[in-house]
């Protein structure tokens, strides 16, 4: 029990009122802060000075160092993005320019916005390749197996959203080194539950969201770049704001910024990153070593509960993340009505039930959960 998290952690959030939040592997839940910030940093300074680029760009600025203080990183290698899948075409747009191969490898259990950006390169003579559906993506092996010299870039995810299975992304990442391949880290089912440390697993890239763990809202990815790639890779992707001086203004000099700016592309949005810098300030506060500590115990007193009388069901093995993925079998129009009659926020992936206890969820919630399952 020690590992559990003080009951006033939750008053930091504005939770669904009468009903078991479940789903922060979806969305997670706003921050008590977000509202006054959105105002202090985005819309105050529009209101009193009405071009408040300056004060906005700032707020940029403090988003990036938020999110490099709590991830490992320097800031100037962070990219904003819209969404995953904007962060991971900017970046392909510069691959092709940095090797000859043109193979991306990715396993069938990726998010599927991956495969779709991936097969979308066919037209320019790239080609995905998938591992068997059956291979352990949390087992470097099966990695070592598909990697060749047509290899270019290895995509894995930290945390798989289909089963909640638990990479060791260091390890992908040496095997990808090792057969001259880069990698990246798809972190949008882990950052904020689960550490996600760039710098120590030796990735090229990690990509990641707010809106999930991180109780950030939309609109507000990432792409990190490794400091060796700082300068080494151009994107054909770019905008006023990849430029070295954005405010040259001389449409016939381009030059690429120094760092991540040259991933940036035009104008950068405000608000969902003013909203995401309030999200990872409560989760950097409470620290995602306990928030993983915490989910941990809520996760096993749930399993010690039900496991027993629901042989029937496949519980997940091995490492997981943050969301409990269940396989009800035969039994999920059961537990779909049990959840809906019990107003308990989870979801499914085909038979697959999908239950996330973050920081403010608590004893209650596993309890209310268990007897509505039972």
């Amino acid at each position: 029990m020690s590992a559990l998290l003080s009951e006033t952690v939750a008053r930091r959030f504005h939770l669904p009122p009468d009903a078991i939040y479940l789903k922060s592997h979806s969305v997670g839940c706003q921050p008590r802060t977000a509202e006054a910030l959105l105002r202090d940093r985005l819309l105050a300074p529009w209101r009193e000075t009405g071009e408040a680029w300056p004060h906005w760009l700032e707020a940029i600025d403090a988003w990036r160092a938020a999110l490099a203080g709590l991830i490992g990183v320097e800031a100037r290698d962070l990219c904003p993005a819209t969404n995953v899948s904007a962060g991971l075409s900017r970046y392909l747009s510069a691959l092709g320019q940095a090797t000859g191969r043109r193979t991306i490898l990715l396993a069938p259990s990726a998010f599927p916005t991956i495969g779709y950006v991936a097969d979308g390169l066919a037209a320019a003579g790239w080609q995905t390749r998938y591992l068997p559906a059956d291979a352990d993506v949390r087992d470097p092996a099966s990695w070592t197996e598909m990697l060749d010299d047509e290899v270019a870039l290895l995509i894995a995810m930290h945390v798989s959203s289909n089963s909640g299975a638990l990479t060791d992304i260091a390890a992908v990442a040496a095997a990808a080194k090792a057969a001259g391949a880069r990698c990246i880290a798809d972190c949008a089912q882990s950052v904020g539950v689960v550490p996600v440390t760039p710098a120590v697993w030796g990735v090229d890239a990690v990509l990641g969201t707010s809106v999930k763990w991180l109780c950030g809202g939309p609109g507000a990815a990432w792409l990190w770049v490794a400091p060796h790639d700082r300068t080494a890779l151009d994107p054909t992707e770019r905008g006023w704001w990849s430029h070295e001086n954005p405010f040259a203004m001389d449409i016939h000099d381009f030059r690429y910024a120094p760092d991540a700016r040259r991933w940036w592309g035009g104008t950068p949005d405000v608000a969902p990153f003013v909203l995401s810098a309030a999200g990872i300030a409560e989760i950097a506060d409470i620290g995602v070593d306990a928030i993983r500590a915490h989910n941990r115990a809520l996760q096993a007193m749930l399993r010690a509960a039900l496991e027993a009388q629901t042989p029937h069901w496949r519980w997940p093995t091995g490492d997981i993340g943050g969301t409990l993925c269940i396989d009800t079998g035969a039994d999920q129009p059961r537990v779909a009505d049990a959840l809906d009659r019990h107003s308990l926020r989870a979801d499914f992936r085909n038979t697959t039930l999908r239950l996330s206890f973050h920081a403010y969820s608590g004893v209650a919630d596993v309890e209310m959960t268990a007897a509505a399952l039972a």
